[in-house]
């Protein structure tokens, strides 16, 4: 039983993800506009480029290799599109309908941003290896580090989704809260590592950008993949940590949100 529910929920899960992607490419001049997001990394690029020089904790080249990875990380995240998506759907009331499909509501919102951020970072499987060429990026080659860093993104993606979720749940409990909601971005841009890569923070602040569920996802690959950040066991326990302890939260907060859903909008 419990496997035929969870194929019916995959079937489901995959038309959906088709719907989305046919929308998307209806409305092809949002995903061409939504590239102008690249610039931000780009301006942190150059401010950290200057502060490496010379500084004997990351070299220009690492700071490339950092903000590079950033330029991916950030496109593919979905964190902020999932709390604010969910709460646009809460206050126009149309949540309801994603309550009756047959696949989890989260899934279904999270969809959207999945297939419209794949879809704008197809461009950077050509444009990052050309800018590392051209700006002397400094990667590791070592295969055990590029494997570490895809694991550390699997689960910091994992870990922060759940994150996310949670924190959209602030949209049922306190209706209109767009400031809250708000605030998670500017978090996200502090403990995901795009201000700055956590090689630069005192002691204490890099020991909680890197223990963070944002940050595997997002900073944790452009710090291993530079070299600034070697792999150790308590990255990936603490994203797993993260995941266990979020995941039952959600589960508890989950039905105890929806209870305050008015299914008219907030």
């Amino acid at each position: 039983m419990a496997s035929a529910s969870l194929a019916h929920t995959l079937r489901s899960t995959a038309a959906w993800l088709r719907i989305e992607a046919l929308s998307i490419a209806q409305f092809r001049a949002q995903v061409i506009v939504s590239l102008l997001g690249w610039v931000v990394p780009f301006a942190f690029m150059a401010l950290w480029n200057a502060a490496a020089a010379g500084s004997g904790v990351m070299t220009p080249g690492q700071t490339t290799a950092y903000y590079l990875m950033q330029l991916v990380t950030t496109n593919l995240g979905i964190t902020v599109p999932l709390i604010f998506g969910l709460g646009y759907l809460v206050y126009s009331g149309e949540f309801a309908t994603y309550l009756m499909l047959p696949l989890p509501s989260l899934i279904a919102v999270v969809a959207k941003p999945t297939v419209r951020n794949l879809t704008q970072s197809v461009p950077l499987v050509v444009v990052v290896p050309l800018l590392a060429w051209a700006m002397d990026a400094e990667f590791s080659g070592d295969p055990v580090v590029v494997l570490a860093a895809i694991a550390l993104f699997v689960l910091g993606t994992v870990a922060g989704l759940l994150c996310a979720a949670l924190y959209a749940l602030a949209v049922l409990w306190f209706g209109k809260n767009d400031g809250l909601l708000g605030l998670f971005a500017g978090l996200q841009w502090v403990l995901a590592g795009l201000i700055a890569p956590s090689s630069f923070l005192p002691g204490w602040m890099a020991w909680v950008l890197r223990l963070s569920p944002l940050w595997g996802a997002q900073g944790g690959v452009g710090d291993l993949l530079s070299g600034a950040v070697a792999p150790a066991w308590y990255l990936f326990a603490a994203n797993a940590a993260w995941i266990v302890v979020l995941a039952l939260v959600l589960r508890w907060a989950w039905p105890r949100a929806l209870a305050r859903f008015e299914a008219v909008g907030q």
